[in-house]
């Protein structure tokens, strides 16, 4: 008897996705696709022999499944190393070292640091609690294990299987602790079914790209925490006078190396001439009563001309289409971009060059981003500051509400309320 022939799944197209149109562009949309296949086409051979070498580590260490549910009621803290991340650094290091001392359980924060930004971090006397590594490249060995502090044995690198050999094996030797996934491309797929012969798909993790758009993914899919905050995260870079001084920017640390063409990847995106609008941030100096604490209307936004790259490009889209995505169902979650700075959540109706010169032709994600089912807004743009006060605000009125316990409240008169 011949086999019924089954239907192959028709991808999901431009057409499709109503909740995208008049947001994000059709064009900006498939070059998406475009990139990913690319990029596949030139790496897959070679992430598949690290899957290879990486075997005996897949046995020594733990998958990144293992943690599921591991920051329910936390917030995940992804920490990128644009620029703006020094406008975040102070306010970054005052809630961590308090809420770092806490027991695991009553711990409010949760930090996923990019890779670049580890050794920064840890000189800050910050101590992640995850370094995330998408890259597969060996230019990152120095960042992440060389002239490491012996506190940073306390940060678990979360990293796919597909990644250079030597790093995964530096870190080893140094006796700390790994969370393995397995990205979604085909040749990774097949080479650890080859390899490791389990099932890929119970491993499989589709990470967007770049570290803070994988963060965002591990802490809904995998620690099931529905508030994310991004820092650093400014996927651009000031416009200067020559391209020497724009890549001496590009990173908060200034230090290019791993970007450039002998030293690193040779990617050398701060040479690019791709342009956008990036924003920045004011507080307003007066707030009216109902006003809320995070949001567009908490700030003054001011719109400036910066430099991009396709690759960064793919970064920003990917993570708003994928938000947008979610609008359309019942989910919960709320993702703050506290870069202050940079292209995420900019959005243009037309994206010709003429359309790009009128002022309002921009809008920001905020204004569109609402849940269809439940009316509440996914993505705000907001300070660090703002952003973590409200989550420790909103966790103390539940945790009163949940107990029974009245707090105590200073009066006008610096009395306490008796209760």
């Amino acid at each position: 008897m011949a086999k019924k022939k089954t239907k192959k799944k028709k991808k999901h197209s431009y057409d499709d996705r109503k909740e995208l149109h008049g947001v994000v562009n059709k064009n900006n949309y498939d070059y998406i696709s475009t990139v990913r296949d690319n990029t596949v086409k030139i790496l897959g051979n070679t992430w598949s022999e690290n899957v290879k070498y990486n075997k005996k580590f897949w046995r020594k260490h733990a998958p990144l499944k293992s943690c599921t549910g591991l920051c329910k009621n936390k917030a995940i803290i992804g920490v990128g190393a644009g620029q703006s991340f020094n406008k975040n650094k102070d306010v970054l290091k005052e809630f961590l070292n308090r809420d770092g001392v806490k027991p695991w359980g009553d711990r409010d924060f949760v930090t996923i640091a990019a890779n670049h930004q580890y050794k920064p971090l840890l000189e800050m006397g910050i101590i992640p609690d995850f370094v995330l590594l998408v890259d597969a490249s060996d230019v990152v060995l120095e960042q992440l294990t060389k002239d490491i502090p012996k506190e940073g044995r306390h940060t678990t690198l979360i990293t796919g299987l597909h990644a250079d050999p030597k790093v995964v094996e530096t870190w080893t030797k140094q006796g700390r602790a790994i969370l393995f996934f397995v990205s979604p491309a085909p040749n990774i797929m097949e080479a650890f079914k080859k390899h490791i012969r389990k099932n890929p798909y119970h491993h499989r993790l589709e990470l967007g790209g770049n570290v803070i758009n994988g963060a965002w993914m591990i802490g809904i899919n995998i620690f099931h925490s529905t508030v994310f905050m991004c820092v650093g995260n400014d996927l651009s870079f000031p416009v200067e006078n020559s391209k020497d001084t724009q890549r001496g920017s590009y990173y908060a640390d200034g230090d290019y190396s791993t970007n450039a063409k002998v030293t690193g990847t040779g990617r050398d995106e701060a040479s690019s001439m791709k342009r956008w609008a990036g924003f920045k941030l004011e507080r307003r100096l007066i707030a009216l009563p109902d006003e809320p604490i995070t949001g567009l209307k908490r700030y003054n936004v001011e719109l400036d001309i910066v430099g991009t790259s396709g690759t960064l490009w793919v970064y920003k889209n990917w993570l708003e289409t994928t938000i947008l995505g979610q609008s359309q169902h019942h989910t919960r979650f709320h993702y703050f971009n506290c870069t202050e700075g940079g292209i995420l959540g900019v959005m243009a109706k037309e994206d010709d060059d003429l359309s790009l010169k009128k002022s309002d032709n921009w809008f920001m994600l905020d204004e569109v981003c609402i849940n269809k089912q439940t009316g509440e807004p996914m993505y705000h743009t907001a300070m660090l500051e703002d952003a973590m006060k409200f989550l420790v605000d909103t966790k103390e009125k539940m945790r009163w509400q949940e107990t029974g316990i009245i707090p105590v409240v200073p009066s006008a008169t610096n009395l306490v309320t008796a209760h």
